[in-house]
């Protein structure tokens, strides 16, 4: 498997947890109840396996790799993903922020989350976008098969040692039940 298709493997999961989020925002949109636990369970699985993980493998890995391979960094498609990376942390921030509210009991929390909730997927979707229809593309031209060997090489070391093992599992876990609470899917 090549770098670029493990990361679209990645992608799938992480746009299974952006209908989810979705659909919890537009709950709160309705004045339907939520439940914070969930909201915490997400933000557990973007801040592991969205950012670090998937994000860490691109940051420390495959986005180096491109700057080397001739691929510039500032004014060009590396320079956005990681200007969106920075953006999506100050959004799960903001979530963060907005559930510790929630339990102080302050009611414009649901407010914060699902504007944070929407604002992420938002962002991330067309982040996705980008990455799998140019980004990606690029990359694949770019590298080599060694250099990509290596980098796929890299994204198991970062699986093992930055993320732990068995993470991943824990978190398709998460979204087998999310999916099915919020999504009606099994």
């Amino acid at each position: 498997m090549t770098p670029t298709e493990d990361l679209i493997n990645e992608h799938k999961a992480i746009k299974i947890m952006l209908s989810i989020m979705g659909k919890i925002a537009e709950d709160i949109k309705e004045n339907k109840v939520f439940y914070i636990k969930d909201v915490e369970q997400i933000v557990d699985f973007l801040q592991t396996f969205a950012d670090k993980c998937h994000h860490g493998k691109e940051e420390t890995s495959l986005f180096p790799a491109l700057v080397l391979a001739g691929i510039p960094k500032e004014n060009g498609p590396i320079g956005v993903m990681l200007q969106e990376h920075t953006l999506g942390r100050g959004y799960i921030k903001e979530i963060k922020r907005g559930l510790e509210n929630c339990k102080l009991g302050d009611t414009c929390s649901g407010e914060l989350i699902m504007t944070n909730l929407t604002n992420y997927v938002s962002l991330l979707q067309n982040h996705i976008h980008k990455e799998e229809n140019i980004l990606f593309p690029m990359a694949n031209k770019a590298l080599s098969e060694q250099k990509q060997k290596e980098i796929s090489e890299q994204f198991e070391k970062i699986e093992e040692e930055v993320v732990g093992h068995g993470v991943h599992e824990k978190y398709h876990e998460l979204l087998n039940q999310l999916k099915s609470k919020y999504l009606g899917l099994t």
